[in-house]
Parts: structure tokens; C-alpha cells; sequence
């Protein structure tokens, strides 16, 4: 887990002070200016809230990284449900989320990360790369929304593209080939010869995604294909974000959006459930041994010596600005240990946090 944050903001354990905003976005272009107008309150309240509590220090750096991201109209042009903007004096970065977040500004010595948390711990925020063996196309899917990525002109949607003209169907190359997609094989018509394609359009494809410098690297891309097409391109595939423990064996066939998406949904919602329920396994068997600690004093010295395997915090029960919440959760990540955002469960109990230990203590 700590992993994927801190692929996407790997300073996060820089100096601070920090400035965090939460921030919704409508999905719509109509209501950039709304939303833009959201941002600026937040803006204005990150502010004084950084002048109270660091009056030394000068603010100006911040203010100029959130005015630029304030009119950066392209921006706000939809694409997410919620953005997350992380400053300190070096750096800034926007991070689009596939949750749902309130607007809120968070001033502190380190950056307030559980929502980034939320966002990557289950499977709500992904590329899908929807494979026939013929042709592809690939998708954004943040919450319930779905997006097609744009691919150039030159891009190998097609088998026929990848290709080109000048191969033989014997599968050897004639001619030059297509550019720098030329293959060792060509369209053929005996089951060995389709089979070769295959093989060698899946190739230029995983090559294609491997290069497209469009694709946020970040993000996991989910295999939608038959299981006949996805034994071979798992075995073929370079890419390092391909999650090849969770695949939606369907045919994305006419590459019909809604369809797509309904799939999307069904196996992101089944992969949630199988996660959430293993977790709470792990917190019975934990229970069992005693090697469970939910007292919130306890918890800030264990996090930060690496007792904690895995930190469970109860979504409803915490508090607005919860800081030292935050903190916490950061040192469990910052010593080797996971931490998940789950639904306040009579399983977890009244408490904000659960910690499942190393070691018994």
C-alpha cells in the first residue's frame, strides 16, 4: 500500500509544512465554475489556517503553488470524483480520486493522506483494458463513472493496423513492415496461423500501452478479455501496473461502454467483498491470539516501532481534521505496516482504531 501512495507523491515524508485539500468534483464542464469556486474558499481558508498555526513562516510558495492549479482550466474539465492537492515548500501535486470527498484544508507537519488511503486500498480507481484478440481499447473507471482513454491515430486498435499490409500469411514478413510495429507474422487462416497473430498482436499492444506516456503509471489496469486471451497476455506482458490476480473473463466484444462498465462493477464489488472479509479473519484469528490493541495511546508509540501488521480505522468515527489520526497511520505505513479505511462494523467495535499486531505485548 505504501507502495502505490508513494508512487504518486514520493516526498510525502519530506519536510514539511504541509497544505492538504479535499476538494469534489461535478463530472460536468458546465460546473467548472463552481467548482473552481469551491477551490478558492478552500484557498482562502488554507491560508489563515497556515498563518495561525505557523506564524513564522512564510506562506507565500503555498499560495502560489493552489493559485496555479486554480486556473489550470483543464484541470476542472471533469475526470474525477474528488481531487486531493498536496503542498509543502518544494513541491505540489493534484492527485484525481475515485471517492467521494467533503471540501476540507489540512495544515500540518505532514501531509493528510488517509484519503488517498481510501482510494487505492480496494479496486475504485483503474484502467481497464478491454482485449479481443483482434482489437482493443482502454478505459478509465473511477467510482461508477467510465471514460475511454483517447489513443493516437497510430495506435494498434486493430490487428489489421498492428500488422499492415506487406506480411504474407505464411507469418513471414515481405516487406518492411508497418513503421516500428512491424511483426513476425501475419494475418493467417489456419488455427496456427490465428494463433501467431494473436501472439504477436498482444506483443505490439503490450508494447503500445508500455510506451503511452498518457496512462497515470500509478494506476492498476484490470484485464477484460476471454480466458483464452488472458493465459497469453499475462504471459507475454511487461506491464508492471497489470493486476493479474483479479481478471473479468467476458469478450468485451462490440466494446459497448455500459456493458463494459456493468462487468467493471460486478468484479470490483466481488473483489471488495473477498478483501473485507479476509480482513476480518485476520482480525478474529488476531482477537484469538491477543495480538490486538485498539487504545489510542498504546497506538501512537507502537506505530512507530513497527508493532503494527495491520491498522483497521473505522471510516465514521473519525473525527474532522483528525490529525493525530493521520499521524498515525502514517508512521504504521512508514514502518512496513498496512492500513485500511473500512465501514464503522459491530466487528471492529466503538473504536476509531484497530491495530492487529506483530507480537504480542
Amino acid at each position: 500500500m505504501k507502495k502505490r501512495i508513494f508512487d504518486q507523491l514520493n516526498w510525502l515524508n519530506d519536510e514539511g509544512p504541509f497544505v492538504t485539500l479535499t476538494s469534489p468534483s461535478t463530472f460536468v464542464v458546465s460546473d467548472m465554475t463552481q467548482d473552481r469556486l469551491h477551490f478558492k474558499n478552500l484557498m482562502r481558508s488554507s491560508k489563515d489556517m497556515f498563518v495561525e498555526k505557523y506564524p513564522d513562516l512564510d506562506y507565500e510558495m503555498y499560495e502560489n503553488a493552489l493559485q496555479s492549479f486554480y486556473e489550470d482550466r483543464t484541470l476542472w474539465q471533469g475526470g474525477a470524483h474528488s481531487f486531493i492537492f498536496v503542498v509543502n515548500r518544494n513541491h505540489a501535486k493534484v492527485l484525481k480520486l475515485g471517492i467521494d470527498l467533503e471540501p476540507q484544508v489540512y495544515v500540518d507537519d505532514v501531509p493528510y493522506i488517509i484519503p488517498l488511503i481510501e482510494d487505492v486500498q480496494f479496486l475504485g480507481h483503474f484502467y481497464l483494458l478491454g482485449l479481443n484478440r483482434d482489437s482493443f481499447r482502454i478505459y478509465e473507471i473511477s467510482g461508477h463513472e467510465i471514460k475511454e482513454v483517447v489513443l493516437p491515430d497510430d495506435a494498434p486498435t486493430t490487428l489489421e493496423k498492428a500488422l499492415g499490409d506487406d506480411l504474407s500469411t505464411s507469418g513471414v514478413a515481405h516487406g518492411s513492415g508497418r513503421g516500428s510495429q512491424s511483426y513476425y507474422g501475419g494475418v493467417g487462416t489456419t488455427r496456427d496461423e490465428r494463433a501467431v497473430d494473436r501472439t504477436n498482436y498482444f506483443y505490439v499492444v503490450d508494447r503500445f500501452l508500455n510506451d503511452f506516456e498518457d496512462l497515470d503509471s500509478s494506476l492498476p489496469i484490470e484485464l477484460m478479455t476471454l480466458p483464452e486471451n488472458r493465459s497469453v497476455y499475462l504471459e507475454l506482458s511487461k506491464l508492471i501496473n497489470l493486476d493479474r490476480n483479479m481478471g473479468i473473463l467476458v469478450s468485451p466484444s462490440d466494446f459497448n461502454s455500459k456493458k463494459i462498465l456493468d462487468e467493471a462493477l460486478d468484479a470490483m464489488h466481488n473483489k471488495t467483498n473477498r478483501t473485507v472479509e479476509s480482513l476480518f479473519d485476520m482480525l478474529d484469528r488476531y482477537k484469538a491470539a491477543g495480538r490486538v490493541n485498539s487504545d489510542k495511546t498504546l497506538l501512537k508509540d507502537q506505530a512507530q516501532f513497527g508493532a503494527v501488521h495491520s491498522l483497521l480505522v473505522s471510516k465514521e468515527r473519525l473525527d474532522i481534521q483528525d490529525y493525530e489520526t493521520n499521524k498515525i497511520v502514517i508512521d504504521v505505513l512508514n514502518a512496513g505496516g498496512d492500513v485500511f479505511i473500512l465501514n464503522a462494523d459491530r466487528r471492529l467495535g466503538a473504536d476509531r482504531m484497530t491495530a492487529l499486531l506483530r507480537f504480542k505485548i
